[in-house]
């Protein structure tokens, strides 16, 4: 914190003598606006906050510190200096929340803003991105990207063409969480029954834990050696043939639908349709649906008519969306655990902002037990004794099943509560705004609410008073997360702006995350409890392995994200290109030439017949469309040979490596085949009487929605990989013939188009 800057900022703004344009003048007019028009006297750590983010810095702030009000004086100085800043939020109420309450500040500081949601109309969305200031969630601005990619006239495009600064809210859900997951625009929606799936879900019903193999590590299902045996016999095709990789897919992702997905905790059924869950907030993922066969699996699994989603015109992970803004800066209340991520991917540094009054929440230490039957006992005591006492609890909770199944033995027990997870999220807001309340107990999965204050006393802060003697907010979680950002943002919810609170920390040694990542292979024999044991565990080596769990989970993360940049590089190099080549021609910037070089003959035919100017113009949008198809083939290529791109290494060769050379091969050699695609419209052309009788081919319609795409496929390690590494005494002859056996598969995957 620089406190002379603050002071000087401070002093200028009681003077008045603030009216120039440096840095401080600015940051102390936003100061006397924000007194002015919201009757808020910023702090200094808020001060220091806007400080940081106007250097383009990520800060990391404590709930309920005021994250809000720093972002607009980053805003502010960086519009009064010739900017635009689009203030990416986590959820379209926060968007629209931030904008109507910072609005007064903007308006005194005669700053345009405005904001756009998920309902706002295509029509308004233009304007709307001209203002100074802008509050959007990043994923409305990326699908806003994409759409400008299959739009055939300028008018109707209303992305900006020159992006400025993005200050990220939540900023490690955003950039980090989230970061791999591809906002993605189909053409051509019509959506049609697919019986397919159907079929082969049916078919596959009887297959039992003989016919196929679970990888923990990956998250895939592959087929034994008998169960190959049973879908060929099955379905009368080689499943390892060219011609059986569609089907195989089909029958993986049916068996992994079936044994591995759970409802209520990987996904909700609601009004007929399938929503993902969020592994991240607990919440429904609007919008979002499985990658590949998948969805439509686990559609056929509820009996749910399957639908196609078209075909994919285009993608972008949000990771990249980000990284599109020149400047970037970011807020979230969890940062320093994933400090190295941020420098690397986006080249942010934190700066940790001190809370404005000493936190006075007490952090218990970890609760461990011997199991979940065990560690229930323990949740609804700490609960029921908090209940009796009226002080407010929030439970955070790990899937949508926990939540209810803790809320109906509450009940049962004469505790009143209110749930909140992702078949109630519409109620998010209120009910989050609502646990502070004198004896509210708040049942919630994960981190739903983010961006909502809890008030100790109610929104009214009524009765803080008793609240903060019942020894303020009681934040309790109940298993140990994948992110130790998740559970320091839960305990974060307690202890706003100086207020009491305290969080306990359950877990035990049977909780998923415990067992896949085999707890018991790091403790000594004599520290690890051969019986059941009642209470809490207080073995501070089991203790301290138990904490190293959550450690490797996140190193285990941060490294698949590492690595699947490994394979994501290649086609957002060609994204790059292609969104770039087609946007020129249509806004005047290049004007295409291939027909006067490549078909010389027609193209004079077709310049006298209909004129050069127009016919120019009518080039441009045709190679347009050609840069569409041309993009859909690439991204179904490419989604095509990541399904068996991980069979390369039976050959000994590196996936990852191979994946690159294929991608970029095959977008080489596509995008020769242009010219002589083109001079194919041109005889096309021809054929007309006049220009207006050819039709474009473009899209009817289009469907934007998210991938829940986490590059599994990137992880896969063939079964017959491990079957060689498990039995070293295979002959050379046998391990040559199955690489025999899997020749044809490689050469569709790496022979061109």
């Amino acid at each position: 914190m620089d406190n002379k800057v603050i002071a000087k900022i401070k002093a200028l703004a009681e003077s008045g003598e603030c009216m120039g344009q440096t840095d401080e003048e600015i940051f102390a007019r936003c100061f006397n606006a924000a007194k002015k028009a919201l009757g808020i006297t910023p702090f200094d750590e808020q001060l220091a906050a806007a400080i940081s983010l106007s250097a383009g810095r990520l800060v990391q702030m404590q709930t309920g510190e005021g994250k809000t009000l720093c972002a607009v004086f980053a805003a502010c100085r960086e519009a009064l200096n010739g900017g635009n800043v689009h203030i990416l939020t986590f959820n379209d109420y926060l968007a629209r929340r931030d904008f109507e309450w910072m609005k007064p500040i903007y308006d005194e500081m005669g700053v345009s803003v405005g904001y756009i949601t998920e309902k706002t109309e295509r029509s308004e969305r233009s304007e709307l991105y001209k203002k100074q200031v802008l509050y959007i969630t990043a994923k409305e601005a990326g699908f806003d990207y994409l759409r400008d990619f299959v739009c055939f006239d300028t008018a109707e495009m209303v992305f900006p063409e020159q992006l400025n600064m993005a200050i990220v809210d939540e900023a490690d859900s955003i950039l980090i969480d989230e970061a791999r997951i591809p906002l993605v625009i189909a053409g051509d929606i019509a959506v049609k029954e697919d019986g397919g799936t159907a079929e082969v879900y049916k078919k596959v019903e009887d297959f039992t834990e003989c016919d196929f193999e679970y990888d923990e590590e990956s998250r895939n299902v592959y087929l034994t050696d008998d169960g190959a045996d049973k879908a060929e016999e099955l379905f009368g095709l080689d499943m390892y043939s060219e011609e059986g990789v569609p089907l195989l897919a089909k029958i993986c992702a049916c068996l992994k639908a079936r044994h591995i997905l759970k409802e209520d905790k990987d996904y909700i059924v609601r009004d007929g349709r399938i929503l993902l869950i969020d592994e991240f907030t607990g919440r429904t993922a609007e919008g979002r649906v499985f990658p590949g066969e998948l969805q439509a699996a686990a559609e056929a699994k509820h009996g749910l008519k399957i639908t196609s989603r078209g075909r994919i015109m285009g993608n972008i992970a949000l990771q990249y969306f980000a990284r599109l803004y020149p400047k970037i800066a970011g807020m979230t209340g969890t940062a320093e655990s994933a400090a190295e991520e941020f420098s690397k991917l986006y080249a942010l540094d934190i700066d940790v902002i001190p809370t404005h009054l000493p936190c006075q929440r007490e952090d218990k230490q970890l609760e461990l037990y011997y199991d979940r039957e065990e560690k229930r006992k323990a949740i609804i005591a700490a609960i029921s004794e908090a209940s009796a006492a009226q002080r407010p609890v929030l439970v955070g909770t790990e899937s949508i099943e926990e939540s209810e199944s803790i809320a109906e033995e509450l009940r049962r027990n004469g505790i009143d509560c209110s749930v909140l997870n992702a078949k109630n999220d519409a109620e998010e807001a209120g009910i989050i705004a609502r646990a502070g309340e004198k004896g509210a107990v708040t049942i919630s999965t994960n981190m739903a609410g983010r961006g909502v204050d809890i008030k100790l006393g109610g929104e009214d802060c009524r009765e803080k008073e008793f609240v903060t003697s019942a020894g303020g907010l009681l934040v309790l979680a109940t298993s140990m997360r994948e992110s130790s950002r998740i559970t320091k943002q839960l305990r974060g919810r307690a202890g706003r702006q100086g207020d009491i609170g305290e969080s306990r920390f359950f877990a035990s040694l049977d909780d998923e995350i415990m067992t896949r990542l085999d707890l018991k292979s790091l403790v000594p024999g004599r520290h690890y409890p051969s019986e059941k044991v009642s209470g809490v565990l207080d073995d501070k080596t089991l203790l301290k392995e138990a904490e190293r769990i959550q450690r490797i989970s996140e190193g285990n993360t941060c490294d698949e994200r590492a690595n699947l940049m490994k394979y994501t590089m290649i086609g957002e190099k060609h994204r790059e290109l292609t969104f770039r080549r087609r946007k020129a021609l249509l806004d005047g910037n290049y004007n295409s030439e291939m027909w006067q070089k490549n078909a010389e003959e027609a193209y004079g035919q077709a310049a006298e017949k209909f004129g050069e100017k127009p016919l120019q113009a009518l080039q441009n949008k045709v190679l347009a469309a050609l840069l569409n198809e041309f993009w859909c083939d690439y991204l179904d290529y490419t989604a095509y040979l990541r399904e068996g791109i991980h069979l390369t290494q039976i050959a000994g060769r590196n996936p990852a490596e191979e994946y690159n050379i294929a991608c970029e091969e095959y977008y080489d050699t596509a995008a020769a085949a242009i010219p002589d695609r083109m001079a194919e419209k041109l005889d096309e052309v021809l054929k007309c009487s006049k220009l207006s009788e050819y039709a474009v081919n473009a899209p009817t319609r289009t469907y934007t929605y998210l991938l829940n795409d986490m590059g599994e496929e990137f992880k896969a390690k063939p079964i017959l990989l491990s079957v060689f590494s498990d039995e070293p005494e295979v002959k050379n002859e046998q391990l040559e013939k199955q690489q025999s056996e899997k020749k044809s598969f490689f050469k569709s995957l790496f022979g061109k188009k």
